[in-house]
């Protein structure tokens, strides 16, 4: 992977309060945590490995919508504010960060804010929708109408497709918590062949039309796949998640300058959806919405992590 990438935009001070000199560096973090999902990445050849690709086809949409999304802090809040994007390549990077350089905004996957949990300096703020005004989705297995696979474990030797996208990390760590559940072993010794996708059709064409014995997607992206192509919903299900969410944004409680400025940062982010310069930039992100974190909706995250952890207790996958 190359260097993260990094966009600059020059002070943040309170243009309307000329008594408050604070200076304030925001820098947003999106962590794309790819790596760390595998238990073992020799196991995936150089063009099946997910991660790469992902990453230098988003950071551009990325440093945009942060660009516009400090545009809008601006004209609503009144702070001339600098940005500072960085794209981390797995998760060991962000928490190694010595403490003078951790970010104050972080943009990361549910299973990746997880592992995050324990270093205790980010508290969750938002979620970023899957759906008009839907924030979780499940994740399916799918197979073709002709498969004799009625089960999880009749997949074994088989080969498996898999969307990976910004918003369908996490159904990588609900396979393999199934797969610890039933005691069918490591994802990379259970299925024959793993390949990664980023268009959801590469997933699910090739399985309908028996190219390939199966399919992980979210419930959400099968759903648009299906009403522009219905014969898609012949394919079977063999296994689906409680609903999970996806993408996570947190913050930290200091280099803030004050605790004023961070609920302003927090406050735009909420509001995003109700202009059209906002929806432009959760376009970028490729969500609908960003909606107000709720504890409750970790708990499904954290379910895959105990069975993880508790069947392998010194190696979490």
């Amino acid at each position: 992977m190359k260097d993260p990438y990094f966009i600059t935009y020059k002070d943040c001070r309170p243009i309307a309060s000329h008594i408050m000199d604070c200076i304030m560096r925001c820098l947003l973090v999106l962590t794309v945590l790819f790596i760390a999902f595998l238990p073992s990445r020799a196991a995936f050849s150089a063009d099946e490995a997910p991660g790469n690709a992902f990453v230098e086809s988003s950071k551009n949409d990325l440093a945009a919508a942060f660009k516009a999304f400090a545009k809008i802090i601006s004209k609503q809040k009144g702070y001339d504010m600098e940005i500072t994007v960085s794209i981390f390549k797995d998760i060991s990077e962000l928490v190694n960060l010595p403490e003078n350089k951790r970010p104050q905004v972080v943009t990361l996957d549910s299973w990746s804010f997880l592992q995050m949990e324990k270093e205790g300096w980010l508290t969750p703020v938002t979620i970023s929708s899957v759906g008009k005004e839907k924030v979780h989705t499940p994740y399916k297995i799918l197979v073709p109408s002709s498969s004799k696979t009625t089960t999880i474990e009749d997949l074994h030797g088989k080969t498996l497709n898999i969307l990976f996208t910004s918003q369908t990390e996490i159904g990588v760590p609900w396979l393999c918590s199934l797969l610890r559940e039933r005691n069918l072993g490591k994802i990379e010794s259970f299925f024959e062949d793993i390949s990664f996708k980023e268009d959801p059709m590469e997933v699910l064409l090739p399985v309908f039309f028996e190219q390939r014995d199966a399919g992980l997607i979210s419930e959400e992206e099968f759903g648009v796949m299906a009403k522009l192509n219905p014969q898609l919903r012949e394919m079977r299900v063999i296994a689906v998640s409680r609903p999970l969410i996806s993408a996570i944004t947190a913050v930290s409680d200091t280099g803030w300058g004050s605790p004023g400025i961070k609920q302003d940062f927090i406050d735009v982010m909420l509001e995003l959806h109700l202009s059209p310069e906002g929806q432009q930039i959760l376009g970028l992100f490729k969500t609908d919405q960003i909606v107000a974190y709720q504890p409750e909706e970790m708990e499904p995250i954290r379910a895959i992590g105990k069975t993880l952890i508790t069947k392998h207790p010194h190696n979490s996958w």
